[in-house]
């Protein structure tokens, strides 16, 4: 689904309707502002200060905030279409026309802590003065090996099961969120839970499709397919207890078995067959695109297993800006807080500081969720999630297990020969990246 985050704002998620949606302006659709877009004005004779985003950028709360607390700079944000990645990376390399403020997406930070010379350490500005209010896990996220710091958070998206309370009261199943959390702790009691609802809802299910539970699962051993000394470990019991657990769910015949983002799943949802997802907290807005007829008959509770973490990027200082010390001084204030809180208000990026989940903007009810105060949740989840070591091959090595997944859910592959291929591929690829294969 194609969206603006700033449209559903506007079109009926009234306050804090449209609870945290992570990082959701990293990959929004709309259409890219030209450079030089929004600014925060400072008096005559102030500095110019520019800062590069993608489309959505930060709101003008925060920016005429800036203006207020700073008026000796005048800071553009400028919004940048397209690959952002490819655009700051171009402009690394050619060393002109640097911003004195960047954003880095979530996704992308794994791939610049392998390229750290092009940014400021911001421990040498004075970052160590304000870890403590960001989440320890998402700040070691752009921390580089050798401990320089890259960026400070800009927010998160810590995952929960969205479910919807009225089908599952229907089921006589759960439905109180902490009384549904208790519940289903153990994925084998998730797949229990699945199997009474389809005995009382026929054509019901729990799970989209078996990729997706993967995703979750293979997250929560805190460790990946690829470990710090760049080493392949996909063939690892980690991620085999993961795929074998998958598989459990995919046997018990409660997986709908329906593609993302497309219109069968759309149509699951509206119609009450898929009555439950897991997903970031910025997931809901892809609830109130696909189902917006379902508002106020969801909810969201803890799933299974400990929570993990989709999306949430980064201010950094790109080496070579006029002032890196006023550079933070700016980043030091978008990103505190009450201006998180803010954020959090105006697009749904949830906060990466534990401070303003207390806030009002960000405590208050979900109309969406049926009045549920959402942020209790995710904070919660927040807490549980484990610091993963990401390499910037991540993606290319795991990609055939997800492709073997999908095989043995769509045209039933045996899911030993499926595990056995996946493997053999992965290491085929992880050597031609440069990776150590045992």
């Amino acid at each position: 689904m194609k969206v603006s985050r700033r449209s559903l704002m506007q079109g009926g998620a009234a306050g804090l309707g449209l609870l945290g949606l992570g990082s959701l302006a990293a990959c929004s659709t709309t259409a890219p502002t030209p450079a030089g877009g929004a600014s925060a004005g400072g008096s005559a004779g102030a500095t110019s200060m520019v800062l590069w985003t993608w489309p959505e950028g930060f709101g003008q709360e925060v920016l005429d905030a800036v203006k207020s607390q700073f008026p000796q700079y005048t800071l553009r944000q400028d919004v940048i279409g397209g690959d952002f990645k490819q655009k700051l990376t171009t402009t690394f390399t050619a060393g002109s026309g640097l911003p004195d403020i960047t954003g880095v997406k979530g996704e992308d930070i794994a791939f610049f802590k392998t390229q750290s010379k092009y940014f400021v350490d911001l421990n040498s500005v004075g970052a160590a003065d304000v870890k403590d209010t960001y989440l320890d896990w998402k700040w070691a996220q752009a921390t580089d090996s050798e401990g320089k710091q890259l960026g400070i958070p800009i927010d998160i998206g810590p995952t929960a099961l969205f479910y919807r309370f009225d089908v599952f009261e229907e089921a006589g199943l759960p439905s109180d969120p902490k009384e549904l959390a208790a519940a289903i702790r153990t994925w084998d009691e998730y797949f229990e839970l699945g199997k009474e609802l389809l005995a009382a809802r026929p054509g019901t299910y729990l799970i989209r499709n078996t990729g997706g539970m993967f995703d979750i699962m293979w997250k929560q051993g805190g460790k990946g397919f690829i470990d710090e000394t760049g080493t392949f470990i996909g063939d690892q019991d980690h991620i085999r207890q993961a795929w074998d657990t998958a598989i459990r769910g995919l046997d018990a015949g409660i997986v709908a078995t329906l593609q993302s983002n497309t219109a069968d799943m759309a149509a699951a949802v509206n119609e009450g067959k898929l009555p439950a997802d897991f997903g970031a907290s910025w997931h809901l807005s892809d609830l109130m695109v696909d189902a917006p007829d379902t508002a106020g008959k969801w909810h969201v509770a803890e799933h299974p297993g400990e929570a993990t973490n989709y999306g949430g990027s980064f201010l950094a200082i790109p080496e070579g800006a006029k002032d890196p010390a006023a550079s933070f001084e700016l980043i030091k204030f978008i990103l505190n807080p009450q201006n998180q809180a803010h954020e959090f208000q105006d697009k749904g990026n949830f906060p990466a500081t534990p401070e303003a989940w207390s806030m009002p903007e960000v405590a208050g009810p979900v109309e969406f969720l049926g009045g549920q105060v959402a942020a209790d949740v995710f904070g919660h989840a927040a807490e549980t999630v484990q610091t993963l070591f990401e390499d910037p091959n991540e993606n290319t090595v795991n990609a055939p297990f997800y492709a073997e997944i999908d095989l043995v859910e769509a045209s039933g592959k045996d899911p030993e020969q499926a595990w056995n291929d996946a493997v053999t591929a992965a290491k085929r690829l992880a050597q031609q990246v440069g990776l150590s294969v045992k």
